[in-house]
Parts: structure tokens; sequence; C-alpha cells
């Protein structure tokens, strides 16, 4: 018997907006009315970036805006590079045991030569020699698939590509999952302005809530199901000053307390970067830093990921050892009734334990110490998330429920 269709999503959902509701209805044009299961980024983001809201705000936003069951992506895969965080999510979708397809928003016309680009193979003397020059990973890439051919030129210039390649190298372990590309429209992910008429990008709707509030622009970038709730929690306040001012406070004693060692051993640097991190760890702030570090080799996008990595951290649980280890449960956000019958099946079909709760003894009964750590590392996010944006920690990991929507 052919098992039913499920579409898997990895995302940030920072926020759900128009875009990503336009993906949703496309796939579902493809499949027909099926379910949909996303992997979550939770307290923190692949940018390095704390998001806008809470990680149960996001997911209440997420099932109102059409996906059925919301699943935390680890925060040892958020805070990866596009390689890791896109196997970190595929992981995690494939040990539902339910997922049938991977849908991806994409900026090629021809998502073919996509496929065809995920499957080339370079050598390590090619990467090797690639890097040599100074280059990114994405731009080494680049350089050696348009050796290859000339056709994958195209394939470099938008954000949502390169991490379509991941997506799709990712899924060569999982035949059971068919790749299901979405060409991005509208404005570039990454792009700084709303454009009136077109799909949105969550960078553009942060920043103009950020300077300008809850704006007709704002409003207008979001599916009309969730305007009411995201009007009421703009209007009770988004502090960023506040959650500026300690970040960098936090930052600034815990590279203090710290050494280039501690950088190495708990961090994904390589290359010497700890040295030149711990040099400008005076720096005015967490953005400053990032500013004085950067090169072309290293994006703030990384840097900024590491010294989050390096927040979280400790000797007892470093984050380079928990990225390494491949997600270790299924931590369940939240779910719509359709939701919940997946989750009934999952119960059959997991290949990971399923976390509904959290309770106090659920780290010391870790049935591993990977699990462990894990999971260490994505309470630390969250207290690290409410301690920058309230300046409190409450143990939100531990009270809060997963969200249910009829």
């Amino acid at each position: 018997m052919e098992q039913p269709s499920v579409i898997g999503l990895v995302a940030e959902h920072n926020p759900f907006h128009r875009g990503h509701g336009h993906q949703l209805e496309a796939a579902r044009a493809l499949l027909g009315p099926v379910p949909v299961i996303a992997v979550m980024s939770g307290s923190l983001t692949q940018r390095g970036e704390l998001p806008l809201w809470d990680k149960w705000r996001r997911t209440r936003l997420a099932l109102l805006g059409g996906v059925d069951l919301v699943l935390e992506l680890p925060a040892a895969g958020s805070l990866q590079s596009a390689q890791g965080f896109a196997f970190f999510g595929v992981e995690s979708l494939a040990a539902t045991g339910l997922v049938t397809h991977l849908s991806f928003g994409c900026e090629a016309r021809d998502p073919k030569l996509l496929l065809q680009l995920a499957r080339e193979d370079f050598s390590p003397g090619e990467w090797a020699a690639a890097l040599s020059g100074g280059l990114s990973y994405a731009g080494a890439a680049e350089q050696l698939a348009c050796r290859r051919n000339l056709a994958y030129q195209g394939l470099f210039s938008g954000s949502n590509n390169l991490l379509a390649l991941e997506y799709l190298k990712a899924l060569k372990g999982h035949p059971e999952i068919q790749p299901l590309p979405i060409r991005r429209e509208g404005t570039l992910y990454g792009s700084a302005a709303l454009e009136k008429g077109t799909w949105p990008s969550a960078t553009a709707f942060r920043k103009e809530v950020a300077e300008r509030g809850f704006t007709r622009a704002a409003e207008e970038a979001l599916p009309p199901a969730l305007r009411p709730l995201c009007r009421g929690w703009c209007q009770a306040g988004l502090d960023l000053g506040a959650r500026e001012d300690r970040l960098d406070t936090l930052l600034a004693f815990a590279l203090e307390k710290g050494s280039p060692a501690d950088l190495a051993a708990f961090t994904q640097v390589s290359e010497g970067l700890e040295d030149r991190i711990w040099k400008c760890r005076r720096a005015v702030s967490f953005d400053g830093l990032v500013d004085q570090v950067r090169t072309r080799r290293y994006s703030p996008s990384r840097i900024r990921r590491i010294l989050w990595q390096f927040l979280l951290s400790g000797p007892d649980c470093p984050f380079r050892q928990g990225a390494q280890e491949g997600p270790q449960y299924l931590r369940v956000l939240g779910f719509t009734d359709r939701g919940r019958q997946l989750l009934r099946a999952m119960k059959h079909t997991a290949r990971l334990p399923l976390l509904t709760t959290i309770q106090k003894d659920t780290l010391a009964k870790a049935p591993s110490p990977a699990f462990r750590r894990q999971l260490q590392l994505d309470l630390r996010a969250q207290d690290l998330y409410q301690l920058v944006t309230e300046g409190k920690i409450t143990d939100r990991d531990y009270k809060e429920k997963p969200v249910m929507l009829p």
C-alpha cells in the first residue's frame, strides 16, 4: 500500500509571512491538501540572530498559516552553516517516518539544473585549491561548479538556491523523500525593503517593525489570519535596544573569562579564527565585534553563529561536539487537529524519541550523552533568548506545553 503524501519543511518562520503561505499553497497545488510538518529553528536562527518572537509564538503563527505539526530544529543544527542546517532539518523530517516530500524555495528557473548540480562531486584537492585564494565556502563552490558547467553560474545568485543545494545533498541518504522545489517569487531572500504587491522577505518585515513599528506595509506582509496577533505583540513592545545592550554585556563577560583555546574547543572555528576573535574581543558591541572580525571568507552570519555557539557552550557541553552528533529527538512545539493525528502515527513510525514536554528529570534520564548534550544546548538557547529579550530566566522550556490549534 502506497504511503500517503506528507510535506516536510525546514524553516525559520521569523515570522511566518505571505511568502511562506504561497509556498504551502504551491506545494499543495502539486500534491493535494496533504499534511505539512515543519522543522523550525527554536530560540536562535541560522543567521546567528535572535528571532523576533519566541518559538511558541512563531509556532502559533505557522499553525495559523497552514502548517499542521511544528517540530523544533535543535540549536545544534540551527546555528550551523547551510550544510549543517540542512542536514539536521532533513534528518529530523526523515526521522518522523512520515514525510514523503521535502518542499523548499529556490530562485532557479530550472530546478532540474539544481538537481544536476547537487549530484556533482569535488575532491578534497579541488576544494583546497579553491579555498586557498581566500574565497568563502559559497564562492569556492561556485568556482568549482562553473568549471564543470558554465550553466551552473546563475544558481549561485540567490540564498535560497544555496540552501536548496544543501537540502538536495542531504536527501541523498533518504530516497524515500522526494524533493519538491518551489520557485521563489517577489523580493529576494534577505531583501531589506518591503515592496508593495510582491511576496515579502522576513528580513524586510523585521526591519520595518524594528524601525517603524507595525505599519500598514508590515501588516500586508502577513496572511490576514496572523495580523491581529502580530499587531498585539508589536503594540505590547519590542525593546530591541535593551536586547542589544544585554547581549553586548553577556558576550563581553563570556569572552573575558574565556580564551582562544576555549573558542577552538567549543565552537566551529577553523584556520585560527579563534585568535582573530580574541584579538577583537573588546570591541564596543556584539555587532562591532562581528564587523571587526569579518573578512571575505568569514561572513557576518558565520561570525555571529560562532559567538552564539560560544555563549551556549561549556566544558560539559561544547557546541562543536553537539553539532557533530545529528538530531537526537523530535521536540514537539505545536500542532493542529490533523497534526495530532500525525503524532499518533509517529508513535509507530518515528525513529527518534518524541518530546512533547520537558520534565525536571528529563536531562537526568537522557538515554545517551548525545541526547543530554543536545537538549542542554536547547535549554540554554531558550534561557539566553529570554535573558536577552526580557532580562530574566523563568525556565519556560519546562513550563510551556505545545501550542494546540483546532
